[in-house]
This record gives structure tokens, C-alpha cells and sequence, in this order.
């Protein structure tokens, strides 16, 4: 297979802000990188560049070390799912399948159709074959076009949301027999989503993409646990990361709801900083009651009131109000204007057993272990808890 490498990426947009700005990525031979990102992020862009679609303003795009900025499409031989299918409409669903493949030379006829047959079996496709794209649903045409670029031989895939027409219920299914094949086959691929769930479960690393740039990229583990800034925080997790306002009182942070010690090497990353933002994910919220709250021993802990209570199943949310100063709530509404993006709201969610009896207008003593707290620069949206 064949290693994608992008140095620098730039693409001029129709405003003062790239489309896109400044990329970087390395998709090493045989994997999976996912990106992920709000609708317009720039995710189909960077596809379409990266197959030769869109020309970039400046920057490289390598495949095998090989600078290809100024090879065509075919000659890069990335095969690509688009969102919007590009199906043949005069042939039928196998002729579709096959059609990209017959375009290469040489091609073995026996094993194209051994292919189409295999793909057509796992993306439930076989009992269309015969049939025509305006015979289909919207659901049956994407996995016609997914199955396209499955069945071709290229050097990589680019899959740009290639399971967004997909029901709840088929979806997981179809997501799953694709990383299959792609992993057993070793074939370099890049997948763009906007699920994060999907993103942190098919791909080997996963780039988080946001305004034209990408935020940050690593494994889902590092995204989740140590992310480079308060977008991909905010971003990854459902629900998201609590992101409250904090302001350093000497050697306090100084929360909505509870104060907690800031140690040394801490301290002296926050500065001279009057505000910050801290940040801690629902699931780290422990009720102190229960066992995982009495289990936690560095922790900062406070008493508050229950709002409301969300059932989930296997879990609860209970929804813990708070107040914000009118002076710090517009600088959020800033940063949020900035970012274009919904971050904070004015409480904390706290994940709570399935079997906690607990009920709005109730008190609940929160435990949160103090290393899992996270804290950001508010302008620069930079992770201070991370060791530079």
C-alpha cells in the first residue's frame, strides 16, 4: 500500500481565512486515519486536494515520499467515495461497482468480478445488482459508491462520509464490514465523519478538524485523555467535556462549584492569567456516595443541588446549575463567536450510576479526582494541564 503524507497544505478561501491552513498530516502505509470535525470544517475539501481535485495555494502532498502537486487525478490513483454518490445512472448496480476498475489496464476480469461479488455480499448489495441507481434509495446508492472504491485497486482510499445515508440500525454494520475489509487488505485509507464516536472507533489515529486547520491528531485514547486544546475538548466526548469559567486566587482555582490546590509546575503555566477555563468530563463527576466517589483519594469535592436528571440506560446525567458573571459570560460568548462553535453553558453534568436513586431538587455531594481536571487558556484555547 501506499503512505499519504501532507506538508503545509494551504488553500486560499473566498475570505481573509484559508479554506484550508496550514496542513500537516502522515497516514502511514496499511491505515486508518479518521477526521473529524463540524460541517465545514474543510474535511471534503482536503479530500478533493488530496486526490487532485482542488488545487492547493501552497504546501505538499506526498504519496511513497513522491511529491505529486502537479500529477492529475489518475495519475495519483486514489480511489474516493463523494457525498453525493456520482453514480453512472445508465448502468445497473454491478456495472457501477465495477466501473472504476475497468478503467485500468490490464485488468484481470475473473478477479474483478470475485471482488464485486464479495463486496456486494457484505454491504447487502447482491439481491440489486441488476437494478439501476434510480431504483435505490438514498442508503442503497452510498453503499453502491462505497463499494466502488472497495472493489478498486488503488494506492489509498478517501471515504468522505461514506456512512452518512445510513440508518442507526445499518450503519455500525456497514461501518464495520468496511474497516474489515480495509484492515485485512492493509489499505491505506483516510475517512472523514462528523460522528466522533464513529472517528474514535475505525481509525487508527484521528485527526480533529476545525476552521480549515486540524487541532490536534493521535490515537482516540490521546484525544480523549489529553486534548491539546479546549476545541478538541469541547469537541470529543457525549456528551462533551464540562468547560466552566476559573479564576487563580493565589494558589486556588477558583471554580462555580468547588476550589481546588493548583500544584507548582501548574501554577506557574497558568501565570499571571485572571481567568481560565477548567475542564472536567461527566464521567469523572463521581457522586460521593457511591462506591467510585469513596474510591477517589486526590480529589476536590463540593455540595450542590440537583437540576434535573437524565436517564440513559446504562447511566444517568444529573444537570448542576450555576451562576456566571455577566463580565466573564461575554468573554465566553467572544471565545464561542471566535471559535464558531458551542462550548459552555451554565452547568455541570455529572455521569451518575444506573441504579442511583438520586432525583432533581436533591443534593449531591460531587467527587472529582483532581488529576482529571483540565485547564485552558481562554484565548488561546491551549491545554495548560499538559507538560510542555
Amino acid at each position: 500500500m501506499t503512505s499519504i503524507e501532507v506538508r503545509h497544505l494551504t488553500t486560499a478561501g473566498s475570505g481573509s481565512r484559508p479554506a484550508l491552513d496550514d496542513i500537516n498530516l502522515t497516514v502511514p502505509s496499511g491505515s486508518t486515519l479518521a477526521i473529524t470535525g463540524p460541517s465545514g470544517a474543510g474535511k471534503s475539501l482536503l479530500l478533493r486536494t488530496l486526490a487532485g481535485l482542488e488545487e492547493q495555494t501552497s504546501g505538499d502532498i506526498l504519496l511513497d515520499d513522491v511529491v505529486v502537486n502537479t500529477v492529475g487525478p489518475r495519475g495519483r490513483d486514489l480511489a474516493m467515495v463523494f457525498q453525493d454518490f456520482a453514480l453512472h445512472p445508465h448502468l445497473d448496480v454491478f456495472d457501477n461497482l465495477a466501473f472504476s476498475s475497468t478503467l485500468r489496464r490490464g485488468f484481470d476480469r475473473s478477479a474483478l468480478s470475485g471482488r464485486i461479488q464479495e463486496v456486494a455480499d457484505f454491504l447487502a448489495l447482491t439481491d440489486l445488482l441488476g437494478l439501476t441507481p434510480a431504483q435505490l434509495d438514498d442508503a442503497q446508492r452510498q453503499r453502491v459508491a462505497l463499494g466502488r472504491s472497495l472493489v478498486r485497486q488503488a494506492n489509498a482510499y478517501l471515504l468522505d462520509s461514506p456512512f452518512s445515508a445510513q440508518s442507526d440500525r445499518v450503519r455500525t454494520h456497514v461501518r464495520s464490514v468496511t474497516a474489515h475489509w480495509q484492515q485485512e487488505g492493509k489499505r491505506t485509507s483516510i475517512v472523514t465523519t462528523n460522528s466522533v464516536e464513529e472517528a474514535l472507533s475505525i481509525a487508527d489515529r484521528v485527526a480533529v478538524m476545525h476552521q480549515g486547520f486540524i487541532h490536534q491528531v493521535g490515537t482516540p485514547r490521546d484525544l480523549y485523555e489529553r486534548p491539546a486544546d479546549m476545541f478538541v475538548a469541547g469537541y470529543l466526548g457525549a456528551p462533551p467535556m464540562n468547560l466552566v469559567p476559573a479564576f487563580p486566587v493565589g494558589q486556588q482555582l477558583v471554580m462555580p462549584l468547588a476550589t481546588m490546590l493548583l500544584d507548582g509546575p501548574l501554577l506557574e503555566r497558568i501565570g499571571d492569567r485572571g481567568v481560565v477555563v477548567a475542564g472536567v468530563r461527566p464521567e469523572h463527576c463521581h457522586d460521593a456516595s457511591g462506591a467510585d466517589g469513596a474510591a477517589v483519594s486526590d480529589r476536590i469535592e463540593f455540595t450542590t443541588r440537583i437540576d434535573d436528571v437524565e436517564w440513559r440506560g446504562s447511566s444517568q446525567f444529573a444537570y448542576l446549575g450555576y451562576e456566571i458573571e455577566p463580565a466573564v459570560s461575554e468573554l465566553l460568548d467572544e471565545v464561542e463567536e471566535l471559535l464558531e462553535f458551542d462550548l459552555f453553558q451554565n452547568f455541570l453534568v455529572a455521569e451518575l450510576a444506573a441504579d442511583s436513586t438520586l432525583k432533581p431538587g436533591m443534593s449531591i455531594r460531587v467527587v472529582i479526582p483532581r488529576q482529571k481536571i483540565h485547564v485552558f487558556d481562554p484565548e488561546t484555547g491551549e491545554n495548560l494541564t499538559l507538560a510542555r
